[in-house]
């Protein structure tokens, strides 16, 4: 059974420390410091980290790097000034995710490693950035791999105030490693926490394997045959409050163990992923994304798995334009809308607004919320920060939505205009913010992340 550890004076001396070096980096891009008691900081979690470090430094990696980076150069948005300048960077942080795809493709040991997140420091570890495909910062995501022939058990215990909402979600295969689809492979089987049994002291259990449930309250079942990516997604809209869950994974029954891999061989594998899924992200972003004109954001479509709507779309815009986007939440619990470089990268997002909720973002009177995506700060409290690129990919999600919802109304209004125009463009009642009271909100968004690292 997992067990939230006892507070005590050191780990407040560190969270207070944490938060200092959070605040202090805020609107840079080195790693970020972390208490020392958070679910988040597994001995897994910090084994599976070193590991990828290594990994990302061996032999067939580096190669793997230099070959996606030369992907990127030869695609179109290679000879942008905004896709030009982000190449080493995305790279780097696919490469990232790559390694820890590796790292967890063990069904054998199944281990939750946190694989898509920000730059971090703790416990001796420099983490780098990992993460594509427009990923959401108010997601915490975690994931394993399992076995169709064994039989596994998942334990976990809601911190409160937990996730708006709690995810698993199986895959038929790592994203981005299938030919190409519109949800970068496809959903199994899926456990919301609104349909969990779930006890009043939080704690949970999740049971995993090829049979029907039976009576099993929480139940994964997975297909007769194969391995598959287990996804755990905590969705944080109000980041200063809600806290990931705490999860352990054990193997409770199974054909005889394989032996362990070799150092060697993770390597392999992480490059081999990194082959398919650094390729597989341009082509789907050239084929879902770009074909769509720019700065246009269409009607959402509804996602599979109970997964709400998305929308998403690519702009372009001068540094003298904006583009201004009103949305209707639809009554979701989270509404969210995150910007990424032109590979599908999140921009800095820990002390820049370069994504924001319901929860974060100042609503318009009639209750529909307008977003300003523009390179430099406009004054408006809901500035979606491009952190001075031109171009990139944007994403819209509305999650835990009423059942019955439509989104035929979800998008308001989009429109690029002058910036010497947007006072005219804003609804009334738009809530602007000066220099002092917008490094005020990056300090508070700082803090509201460092919460997940407690």
């Amino acid at each position: 059974m997992i067990r939230r550890m006892r507070v005590s004076d050191r780990h407040v001396r560190s969270r207070v420390a944490a938060l200092a070096a959070l605040i202090a980096v805020a609107a840079s891009s080195q790693p970020l410091a972390a208490a020392s008691g958070s679910v988040l900081a597994t001995k897994e979690q910090l084994a599976g980290e070193a590991l990828a470090l290594r990994v990302l430094a061996s032999a067939p990696m580096r190669r793997q790097i230099e070959v996606l980076e030369e992907t990127y150069r030869q695609d179109a948005q290679g000879s942008t000034p905004a896709g030009g300048a982000t190449i080493r960077r995305a790279a780097d942080s696919v490469a990232a995710a790559a390694a820890y795809y590796a790292v967890i493709d063990d069904a054998d040991r199944p281990v939750f490693l946190w694989i898509g997140n920000a730059p971090h420091r703790w416990f001796g570890i420099e983490a780098p950035r990992a993460g594509f495909g427009i990923e959401n910062p108010d997601n915490v995501y975690r994931e394993t791999t399992v076995d169709s022939g064994a039989r596994y058990e998942i334990r976990g215990r809601v911190r409160h105030p937990g996730p708006a909402e709690l995810h698993f979600v199986v895959m038929d295969s790592i994203p981005g490693t299938t030919p190409v689809s519109v949800e970068g492979g496809q959903i199994l089987t899926t456990l919301r926490s609104d349909g969990m049994k779930i006890a009043p002291d939080g704690s949970f259990t999740v049971t995993v394997d090829r049979d029907p449930a039976g009576g099993r309250s929480n139940h994964l079942q997975l297909p007769r045959e194969g391995k598959y990516p287990l996804l755990v997604r905590d969705l944080l809209t109000d980041w200063t409050t809600q806290k990931p869950v705490a999860l352990e994974i054990r193997r409770v029954a199974g054909p005889a163990l394989a032996r362990p891999r070799t150092e060697a061989e993770v390597a392999r594998r992480a490059a081999e992923l990194l082959s398919l899924i650094g390729p597989y992200w341009v082509a789907y972003d050239n084929r879902f994304v770009y074909s769509k004109p720019r700065n246009q954001v269409a009607a959402p479509r509804h996602r599979p798995g109970g997964r709400g709507f998305s929308s998403s779309g690519h702009f372009e815009l001068g540094s003298d334009e904006a583009l201004v986007v009103t949305v209707d939440p639809l009554g979701a619990r989270s509404l969210g809308f995150q910007l990424t470089d032109p590979w599908g990268v999140a921009l800095e997002y820990i002390g820049r607004t370069s994504s924001l909720n319901n929860a974060q973002a100042a609503a318009n009177p009639d209750g529909t919320i307008t977003f300003v995506v523009t390179a430099s700060d406009p004054g408006v409290y809901n500035w979606l920060d491009t952190d001075a690129l031109g171009s990139g990919m944007f994403a819209i999600r509305w999650q835990a939505l009423p059942e019955g919802t439509s989104g035929e109304r979800a998008v308001r209004d989009a429109r690029v205009v002058k910036r010497t125009q947007l006072e005219e463009a804003l609804p009334a009642g738009t809530r602007f913010v000066t220099p002092a009271q917008r490094r005020a909100q990056q300090a508070a968004r700082a803090r509201g992340y460092a919460r997940r690292l407690e």
